[in-house]
């Protein structure tokens, strides 16, 4: 039977402690749906696998461009502190008081799987990348687990990437590797040791959501709405001035560029 291969990133997104956070499980998979919905809607055309409800209480997608990861891990920060988010799951106390942490596993490597099935279904979808992503997110729950004071098993006693900052801690496992590792450490950079602040942390967050916002709208979106126009965009200027934002917007092209050149070179290894 003919079969397909081909270079893809896949996301497994997987809630932490759901079994304490929450009164019953079915909260849990309310929130993973709402996630999933939320990025099928924003790239419906661009997903290689829609993500879907995976093990019951995770959410696994992918895609075919490289690209997009940290594009689409920006979307999940954004939509988790938006207003929407909020008060949709205003009955769950650890969405509204921001304490609601999940597993980001990213896993990049192939999809090889019969021509004639559909990648729609993930449950039909078979690959290294999809493998890679699963572990990732284990990995990630290790790495947590490890810094919050529990007992490390013996994997975790190196020290690993902890995303103390962002409620969706992110690792990846990619092949070989050194590439995984990384991407591990770009994103360390960006999105974890370049904030000082949550007011950092968030402007960084509202620059990448509304390019085109003025500091006043920014200002606004962060808080200071109380005062003058004036001072708000005064506010933000210095927020701007006194942060390392544009090494931060360096930082994302970098990001962007390197996982445009391995996808290059895994798409030659692959034909090759």
């Amino acid at each position: 039977m003919e079969s397909l291969k081909f270079e893809a990133i896949y996301m497994y997104i997987d809630i932490s402690r759901s079994r304490h956070v929450f009164s019953t499980l079915h909260d849990g998979t309310k929130i993973l749906t709402y996630i999933a919905d939320s990025i099928n809607t924003a790239y419906q055309d661009q997903l290689l696998t829609p993500f879907t409800i995976k093990d019951g209480d995770a959410i696994v997608g992918g895609v075919s461009d490289f690209q997009l990861l940290p594009d689409i891990y920006s979307h999940c920060l954004t939509l988790y502190y938006s207003p929407h988010f909020k008060a949709h799951f205003s009955a769950v106390p650890a969405v509204v008081d921001e304490t609601l942490n999940f597993y980001f596993g990213v896993g990049i490597g192939y999809i090889d799987t019969p021509a004639t099935e559909d990648l729609q279904n993930i449950n039909i979808g078979n690959g290294t990348s999809i493998i890679n992503a699963i572990e990732a997110s284990e990995r990630a729950k290790q790495i947590m687990k490890s810094q919050q004071g529990q007992r490390p098993s013996a994997i975790d006693s190196d020290e690993d990437y902890f995303f103390d900052k962002q409620p969706f801690k992110f690792y990846c496992i990619a092949e070989p590797k050194s590439f995984g590792n990384a991407v591990n450490a770009m994103f360390f950079l960006a999105f974890e040791k370049l904030i000082k602040s949550d007011k950092q942390r968030d402007l960084f967050r509202m620059k990448d959501s509304y390019p085109d916002y003025s500091n006043i709208k920014i200002g606004t979106a962060l808080g200071y709405g109380a005062l003058s126009k004036a001072d708000i965009s005064s506010r933000i200027s210095v927020l701007i001035a006194n942060s390392d934002y544009f090494l931060y917007k360096k930082i994302r092209l970098d990001i962007v560029a390197y996982l445009a050149d391995l996808q290059k070179m895994m798409g030659g290894a692959s034909h090759g």
